[in-house]
């Protein structure tokens, strides 16, 4: 009898572990901190998604359009470092204004087209005339790069502190502008400008508005 109640009770302990289940409460328990664990990680993929800061997902406003406006009048220094230069010098003349530096390649292309023109021009003292802002760059910098590559006809204003540059709404090297004899700006060309462009702005500027 003894042993039937210990088989019986080693059957029934058998038949109890296998039929044994958590309640919902423990499954519960059980499942939150998985959960926890997924979100988580969800959190730090979308995390590594997005932007590292405001600053990157900043789009800047386009620049400010001067054309069809009264060229801004600054006075700058000439490489000499004496020397001011200024658009109302040039009045009642034809203006292109280049914005330029040493380290822009399109800029360093340009620049024989440019000094040709100068040289051309040169013949006509109420003509056209030709400006070029250096940006940011000091005398002894320019001077020794212009050398180097063989212009020394040049007319060279230091915008030194980028004041001029944004005035007139540069963005991008090279841009020139093409200011009328009355000084408003007419034209901007953005990139590298060779003789036939600066002819054929010529050209635009004496024809009759529409």
């Amino acid at each position: 009898m003894q042993g039937q109640t210990e088989e019986f009770g080693a059957d029934t302990a058998t038949a109890l572990k296998e039929n044994w289940r958590p309640p919902p409460a423990a499954l519960i328990l059980l499942i939150i901190p998985l959960f926890g664990v997924f979100a988580a990680l969800m959190m730090l993929v979308l995390d590594k998604r997005q932007p590292q800061s405001t600053a990157s997902a900043f789009t800047p406003a386009p620049p400010r359009s001067v054309v069809n406006f009264a060229a801004p009048d600054f006075e700058l220094p000439l490489l000499d470092g004496v020397t001011l230069v200024s658009p109302s010098d040039y009045a009642g003349r034809p203006l292109f204004l280049n914005f330029w530096a040493t380290w822009c390649a399109p800029c360093v292309r340009e620049l024989p087209a440019l000094e040709e023109f100068v040289a051309r021009q040169a013949e006509y003292p109420d003509g056209p005339a030709l400006l070029t802002i250096n940006l940011g760059e000091p005398a002894a910098v320019i001077s020794s790069f212009l050398d180097g590559i063989g212009i020394s006809n040049l007319p060279v204003a230091m915008d030194i502190n980028e004041v001029v540059k944004r005035d007139y709404g540069v963005q991008n090297l090279p841009t020139t502008y093409i200011i009328d004899g009355q000084g408003e700006i007419r034209y901007m060309k953005l990139g590298e400008m060779t003789s036939e462009d600066m002819a054929a702005y010529l050209d635009a500027l004496t024809q009759p508005d529409p």
